[in-house]
């Protein structure tokens, strides 16, 4: 007992370095709970991305069962999935409240028509999850709501009443709906509306969902098919990663169950969890390897500490060998304060790495990722607490050991030397493993293969380097010795002197140099992981936003676009189509080249030049459009040489905005002079004139001759008939395309149409405004002749690469960028397979999808760059190497403390040197001279190598170390060593410690007195 309360009060006594020692202790204690810690929020944080990234489909759980309006399958569905709930608990624990729905497929249309397919849809509380655009909600029996789309294109209006499937309904109200990709919609197709060509034989349009009460469903007739649905979505605040066996295991026994009793199951749930798993674990080797590396990093500051501070009490120890207190409890007394510091350690370390985890994770980790304590952890701060009491022997013994007048001399005349044979095996063990690494493809690889063993390489190139400094500094130092005993003043030559006579000065470089190269390689590789993911989602999403959109029907959203945004800078309009080659997608983006030049994200590897120089070379010169608006078409036509068996058909050829390209009959055309007219469906405007053919009356086939001169196209407006610009004079303006039709050229008094068809040719000519190849931005190689795409309709399309580039914003490594507006030329119109979206650049996020609503463009879905960076910041590699430099600059603000606390303990004997040095003449400004060059010296070389030897291993492993949980496609990630954020760390540090060197010098030479020399030492 007398042993504790001495060593308690010189725990007191020495408060200040105890202080010291037990907080370094419990950081090291904290690095080592840092890892399970890190390791299961990482994990919490994956499961979350995953499940939140994942189609409605994979975090939603949908029982239907099909039946008819009059068998009421709604409640049958609901008992079923309820009862079969309540044979998985983890399942039935996790999901949210049930969504009950009820659909009917109908035709629903004014009185007297034929109507179009619409899904009748109740959904319980639906009212809630829809904006009103006019009108109310439907609420009583025999009211629906409509979608804004559907109310334009049929020209319905709120009041009407309208049949669906041959029952009269009313329109309550106007709906837009509310976030249509989440989870309350549980990804049923009800806003897939589309627009039919208008050509016989082709495909009809349908309408989105008529959304109406239950009790208006159920008035449907009793034969109609009906299918009733209870959809159920993972809660995400309820998961954890320990619910996936259970969950994994309901999941299979809910799905086996499915077909019983008619009531069959949908979900991608379980697939969803597989991949949150494999993503999962990728994160554990590299947070283990980043792990052992911290944990040497900070068990070597505890063993410099520690041994500091045994070697402060070294006299204090030499005295109680004097008066004879027997060797055990001269243990206990060097020891023991040590190991109470450490035992206190453990509880603290727990507190703090559970502090710096949570707030790690409310930085960098998903929003709302729990951090929970495990059994690992405790595992985790035992071993550590183990390791800390480990150090703190080794690094007492030799103060222990060392003879009484060995302890009371106030120098050595030389360093004691590190032991050799330490140093050569562990070099030896750090090249050995470089060696290993390269093999396996861990260093020194070509970027894009990665291997997670790459995170050992900067450990080992690190040490390697540390021992070797170590090793050289005093031969360094030795070397000076003659320099500055003939130059650079008394400073110099003392400073020089010093660090070669003490040993901990050496151990002080080592561990500097492991420390700040590991900050170096970090700092490196966290720097180019961030900037990999800022570059990856910035190509993937296009711009710093993209609106997934559906324009007002009969409104171009480019024009909408150009109104609301007439400096061209914020926004821009881009239609979408997509074609799939086996298992690879092909992509084709319609852009405004001036506008996505402006706001689209580009790279100078990309392409050959800026991308506004490459947008201009998607727009060549062609003959303007021919727009017609008016309810008739007049076209005059002189005829000349016509051999066929009957008079042939002259056919205009017009483009119906979103309606596909519309054949208008002109009539028979005559030798001489013909006035052909007909109806054209355009009162409104948004038709073009695509071009004219040449036809035979119905089921004939016989060889048209003739030549033909287009003298004037008219068209009939509400003030008479007007001529239109249609090129008559401009033979370049056409380009024959169908079988038997020869160039156009320009006649006396109108446009030369020749042709000799045969039985079964179609003479035609199309208007060239636009190209009949289309030029195209490419991303991979593409073929100097061009190739084949899906258009805007899903058919074929020609284009022509005039630049090619790795990658291309928005399409990746896979995909074209054409002019939109020679696109949607291409197709007449008919944009069946487009996703219209809408680019934002950065300033105009805030605003422009308010101006979007308000000009009456739904907005479907945003896709965010800087959310999508976000995400790629949070897989699994990338949180590696996020804890890498959260670890490595705890070892760095560790190991810069470790030096001051250097100071501080050596500074009671260096009080003494100095005192004498005083008495022997020298001035103060010599002896700060010789202690700031002394210490500057120290602290420069260890951090100066460390961080040289960082740079070597960033060089070697940063690209083979992986950042993503998959292999990108695109863009070409780029590994070059950023040298700013490195240097930049660097001298801030140094930068921090030439301050505290400075003020821990001037500390020396005041505390230093001349009556120092009187007294004994303590």
């Amino acid at each position: 007992m007398h042993d504790v309360r001495l060593v308690l009060r010189g725990m007191w006594f020495r408060r200040g370095v105890s202080l010291a020692v037990l907080v370094i202790a419990s950081l090291v204690v904290g690095a080592a709970v840092t890892g399970p810690l890190f390791l299961r929020a990482a994990g919490e944080s994956v499961l979350r991305d995953t499940l939140a990234q994942a189609l409605p489909i994979g975090r939603t759980m949908n029982d239907h069962l099909a039946g008819s309006v009059g068998s009421n399958p709604l409640p049958q569905v609901v008992h079923l999935s309820s009862a079969r709930l309540r044979q998985v608990p983890t399942l039935n624990r996790l999901l949210g409240s049930p969504v009950e729905s009820m659909q009917v497929e109908a035709l629903a249309g004014a009185p007297g028509t034929t109507g179009n397919p619409a899904p009748l849809v109740y959904r319980a509380e639906f009212c809630s999850h829809v904006r009103i655009v006019q009108g109310r909600c439907a609420e009583r029996a025999g009211s629906v709501i409509v979608s804004a789309s559907a109310l334009a294109s049929q020209h319905w209006h709120v009041g009407q009443t309208l049949m669906v499937n041959g029952r009269r309904v009313t329109v309550a109200g106007v709906y837009a709906p509310l976030d249509p990709t989440g989870d309350y919609w549980a990804g049923h197709p009800y806003f897939t509306a589309y627009s039919g060509s208008g050509v016989a034989g082709d495909m009809g349009g349908s309408l989105d969902a008529i959304l109406a009460p239950l009790a208006t469903v159920r008035a449907q007739p009793g034969d109609t098919a009906a299918t009733g649905a209870v959809d159920r979505y993972l809660d995400l605040d309820k998961i954890r990663l320990t619910d996936l066996p259970a969950l994994k295991h309901d999941l299979l026994a809910y799905s086996g169950s499915s077909g019983l009793n008619g009531n069959v199951s949908d979900s991608a749930m379980l697939s969803v969890l597989m991949e949150a798993t494999e993503v999962k674990d990728k994160l554990t080797v590299p947070v283990l390897l980043v792990e052992v590396q911290l944990l040497v990093l900070c068990w070597l500051i505890l063993f410099l500490v520690v041994a500091n501070a045994s070697e402060a009490r070294g006299p204090e120890v030499a005295l109680a060998k004097l008066r004879g207190v027997p060797p055990g409890r001269t243990v206990a007394f060097g020891l023991l304060d040590t190991l109470v510091l450490v035992a206190l350690a453990v509880p603290i370390g727990l507190v703090l790495a559970l502090a710096g985890v949570t707030g790690l994770a409310a930085l960098n980790l998903a929003p709302g990722t729990p951090v929970v304590l495990t059994a690992a952890s405790g595992l985790a701060a035992l071993g550590a607490g183990l390791g800390a009491a480990t150090a703190a022997v080794l690094a007492g013994s030799r103060t222990l050991r060392r003879p009484v007048v060995e302890q009371w001399r106030r120098a050595t005349r030389r360093a004691r030397s590190r032991p050799w044979a330490i140093d050569v095996v562990v070099g030896l063990a750090s090249i050995g493993g470089l060696i290993v690494l390269a093999r396996r493809g861990a260093v020194g690889a070509e970027p894009g293969s990665t291997s997670v063993l790459a995170l050992l390489a900067p450990g080992l190139v690190v040490l390697a380097a540390a021992l070797v400094g170590s090793r050289v500094l005093p031969g360094l130092c030795r070397a000076g010795f003659g320099l500055t005993r003939r130059q650079g003043g008394l400073g110099g030559f003392l400073a020089v002197r010093h660090i070669g006579r003490r040993p901990t000065t050496l151990r002080l470089a080592l561990v500097l140099s492991v420390a700040f190269g590991l900050v170096a390689f970090a700092t490196d590789a966290w720097s180019v992981a961030r900037a990999n993911a800022h570059d990856r989602a910035w190509t993937e999403v296009g711009a710093a936003a993209v609106l997934t959109v559906t324009p007002p029907p009969g409104k171009d959203l480019a024009d909408i676009v150009d109104r609301l945004d007439p400096s061209g800078r914020q926004a821009t309009a881009v239609s979408a189509a997509t074609e799939y080659r086996g298992s690879d997608q092909l992509q084709l983006l319609g852009v405004q080249p001036e506008r996505f030049a402006r706001i689209a994200f580009w790279r100078g590897d990309f392409g050959p030049a800026a991308l506004p120089r490459l947008t201009e070379r998607l727009t060549p010169r062609v003959a303007s459009p021919v727009k017609l608006a008016g309810d008739r078409i007049r076209v005059a036509v002189f005829a000349r040489h016509v051999s066929a068996a009957r008079p042939p058909v002259l056919v205009a050829d017009v483009a119906q905005a979103e309606g596909g390209l519309a054949p208008i009959s002109l009539g028979a055309v005559h030798e001489g002079a013909n006035t052909l007219t007909a109806e054209l469906p355009c009162p409104a405007g948004g038709c073009r004139l695509a071009g004219v053919h040449v036809d035979r009356p119905a089921a004939t086939f016989y060889p048209i001759g003739a030549t033909l001169e287009l003298n004037r196209v008219s068209v009939r407006t509400g003030t008479g008939w007007r001529s239109v610009p249609a090129h008559l004079s401009d033979g370049q303006a056409w380009r024959p395309t169908g079988e038997g039709a020869t160039a156009a050229t320009p006649g006396t008094s109108g446009l030369t149409l020749t042709m000799h068809a045969g039985d079964a040719d179609t003479p035609t000519w199309r208007i060239t405004d636009a190209p009949a190849v289309l030029p195209a931005l490419a991303a991979g190689p593409t073929p100097a002749d061009g190739v084949r795409i899906a258009g805007l309709n899903g058919q074929s399309l020609p284009v022509r690469a005039v630049a090619a580039g790795p990658a291309m914003p928005g399409v990746g490594a896979h995909g074209v960028i054409v002019d939109r507006t020679s696109a949607q030329r291409a197709v007449h119109g008919f944009n069946t397979v487009t996703s219209e979206t809408v680019w934002l650049a950065p300033s105009a996020l805030d605003t422009f999808p308010r101006r979007l609503e308000a000009a009456g463009v739904a907005i479907l879905d945003t896709s965010s760059a800087a959310h999508q960076t976000a995400l790629y910041e949070r897989q699994g590699p990338a949180l590696a190497i996020l804890l890498f430099l959260a670890g490595a600059g705890l070892g760095a603000l560790l190991a810069a403390g470790g030096a001051v606390l250097h100071l501080h303990l050596t500074g009671r004997r260096r009080t003494y040197e100095l005192a004498a040095m005083s008495a022997l003449g020298l001035r103060r400004a010599t002896l700060f001279t010789a202690l700031y060059a002394e210490q500057s010296l120290l602290m420069v070389f260890g951090i100066g190598v460390g961080a040289a030897a960082g740079i070597v291993g960033a060089v070697l492993a940063v690209p083979v170390v992986p950042e993503f949980a998959d292999v990108p496609a695109a863009p070409p990630m780029l590994y070059g060593l950023h040298s700013g954020p490195v240097l930049v760390t660097v001298a801030a540090v140094v930068a921090v410690l030439a301050v505290v060197v400075a003020a821990s010098s001037i500390n020396l030479l005041r505390t230093s007195r001349f009556d120092q020399l009187r007294e004994a030492p303590a």
